[in-house]
């Protein structure tokens, strides 16, 4: 996998350089913009997508995507009923997957940042046959052990996402889902928000995903994950009539719910928040991370405003259904001032609704969100134009994230050939586009996920609330390039459980059912043919002359040396499976 960078950063996104100044008016031709257009607005073309966008047009194609709720996709959502604890509230969710009991281990994993190795303990990284053998024995565990387990709500949301992601005709809602669940990242792994996690996705992130910024903004607010994963929940006015009742409270029935973090981990746990009264955590981020920026124009002060606010918002009945709650006995009824707002005294919760409006709709908002976008879409370091350009179109709509993508999207800085192949896929990016190219069927079981960890993106595992970073060094480095490669030979040749690619042709036997190692597909009569029919599946034909050669001589090579079996033993389908896993760990699969 030449040509992809060796570095990888632990850094979150708190000081961003500024996006590149310029950008060349070259732009692609009409069969790279349906290419380029595919791989940035959806997860990666599925078979015969690519000639239907060129048919369409690109235009059309961004239109339908925009207003995607038109498709019917309910062939999607039907594979969605193996997984009953989406369609379950907080408080079923609590009561079906209880809290272990006092004394066990949190099964939930902790991983802090993204890992420059997939070992935790330095350890070296396994082998393909070792990772395979892993991941059945993790699904396995998965059926027998988890069942009443917490981390099978986690499971089962990863899986959601994976297989909307590969078969929804509903791409772009998609791929805004999976870029907000970071923008407003929530770590599963504190306290109960593993038991809220379902209905940040489901009931917030998702309804929002393409509408007001304001909106999403005010509901992830509201969210009890985002109020109990940012402290917000047990922050309180100190003169409040009944702060020191709800300290009381704090130290009986919630303290279950409340496990203390580690001193040096940077998020406050219950039992140092709630010796403070006023809790600054999510004030301080909600401008940061989520709004204005690191250098949007707030001060500190501003922090202590905010959070005032924002007292009172809290959590009702956290132990049952968790459901957001103002209550006008914690809030802080003195004037504020935000950003030389002044906010009057006596708001009681619209204090908290004047705030998020002053930060939905502040010029540093729309540029840091714009930026993201811009760094989503186009590239690492998008050219300064187009992220004025969106900025405006963002201030103008009133923060209409369709209009802002319209404008992206529809850019020259878009279609430039700076753009095309500019950004390197996530794990779950990788993951996801490899299944689609390849026509898979998959129940997106346990060992993909296990998978996309080991490559640096366990989900829903991120413990900084700036998410993960979206530059190619967050996801390349030595162990997680070795990851890809590992992913890559056991999709090929059909070792993860539950899940069956297609290579070559399909053809069936007499009765129907596909017949031969591969799934049933007849394979191309040459290695040449082999890489390039994969090359036009997986690559839209970009493979260069270098990385075709490369791989051919390794196909040569495996064929000469492959220990214990005589080359001419080596059946068609296995020379396929191995040029599949070349092919789909290429650069130029690696790139979107």
């Amino acid at each position: 996998m030449t040509g992809l960078s060796s570095n990888s950063s632990n850094r979150n996104q708190k000081a961003a350089p500024q996006p590149a100044a310029t950008v060349s008016s070259r732009p692609l031709d009409a069969d790279r913009q349906a290419q380029h257009l595919l791989n940035r607005i959806t997860f990666g073309p599925r078979p015969g997508d690519l000639e239907r966008v060129r048919a369409m047009g690109v235009q059309a194609f961004l239109k339908e995507q925009l207003h995607a709720e038109r498709l019917d996709d309910s062939a999607s959502e039907a594979r969605l009923k193996i997984l009953p604890t989406l369609s379950m509230s907080t408080g079923e969710l609590i009561e079906k997957y209880p809290q272990p009991k006092p004394g066990a281990a949190d099964p939930t994993p902790v991983v802090r940042q993204a890992p420059d190795s997939m070992r935790a303990d330095g350890a070296e990284p396994m082998s393909s046959a070792s990772m395979a053998q892993t991941g059945a024995q993790t699904g396995a565990q998965t059926g027998a052990q988890a069942g009443n387990e917490p981390r099978e709500i986690l499971l089962e949301l990863g899986r959601e996402q994976l297989l909307r992601a590969v078969y929804s005709r509903r791409q772009l809602d998609e791929v805004m889902v999976q870029f907000w669940m970071n923008h407003f990242n929530v770590f599963a792994a504190k306290g109960q928000d593993k038991w809220m996690l379902t209905s940040f996705e489901r009931d917030t992130i998702r309804p929002h995903a393409l509408g007001k910024f304001e909106d999403l903004l005010v509901a992830t607010a509201k969210s009890p994950a985002m109020l109990f994963y940012l402290d917000n929940w047990l922050s309180a006015a100190p003169d409040s009539q009944a702060y020191m009742a709800r300290r009381f409270a704090f130290g009986g029935p919630f303290r279950r719910f409340g496990p203390e973090m580690p001193a040096n981990s940077g998020i406050a746990g219950n039992a140092q928040a709630q010796k403070r009264g006023l809790n600054e955590n999510y004030g301080r981020e909600l401008m940061e991370l989520h709004t204005l920026g690191v250098d949007g124009g707030y001060t500190q002060q501003d922090v202590i405003e905010v959070a005032r606010c924002l007292t009172g918002w809290t959590i009702q009945r956290p132990r049952y259904e968790s459901e957001f709650f103002f209550n006008p006995r914690l809030h802080d009824e003195g004037s504020k001032t935000v950003l030389g707002h002044r906010i009057a005294a006596g708001g009681g919760m619209d204090d908290g609704l004047q705030v998020l409006h002053i930060l939905a709709t502040h010029p540093s908002t729309a540029r840091f969100v714009s930026l993201k976008l811009c760094r989503r879409f186009v590239a690492d370091e998008p050219p300064a134009g187009l992220v004025d350009r969106a900025s405006r179109q963002f201030m103008q709509t009133h923060g209409d994230l369709r209009a802002v993508l319209e404008t992206i999207v529809n850019s020259p800085e878009f279609y430039s050939e700076e753009a095309y192949r500019a950004k390197v896929k996530s794990p779950f990016e990788m993951v996801a586009s490899t299944l689609r190219a390849l026509d898979a069927e998959t129940d997106a079981g346990p060992v993909l996920l296990a998978l996309m960890g080991r490559m640096g993106e366990p989900m829903f595992l991120y413990q900084s609330p700036a998410g993960f970073p979206d530059r190619t060094s967050t996801w390349i480095g030595s162990s997680t390039l070795l990851a890809r490669l590992n992913f890559a030979s056991l999709v090929a040749s059909n070792r993860i459980p539950g899940t069956q690619i297609k290579l070559g042709p399909a053809s069936s036997g007499a009765d129907g059912q596909s017949a031969g190692p591969g799934g049933g597909q007849s394979a191309p009569a040459s290695p040449g043919d082999f890489v390039d029919e994969l090359n036009a599946r997986l690559t839209g034909g970009t493979l260069t002359a270098r990385s075709r050669n490369v791989i051919l001589k390794s196909l040569q090579s495996d064929a000469e040396n492959a220990p214990g079996q005589a080359p001419e033993s080596r059946g068609p389908y296995d020379e396929l499976a191995t040029a599949a896993a070349l092919v789909i760990g290429s650069p130029e699969f690696q790139w979107r």
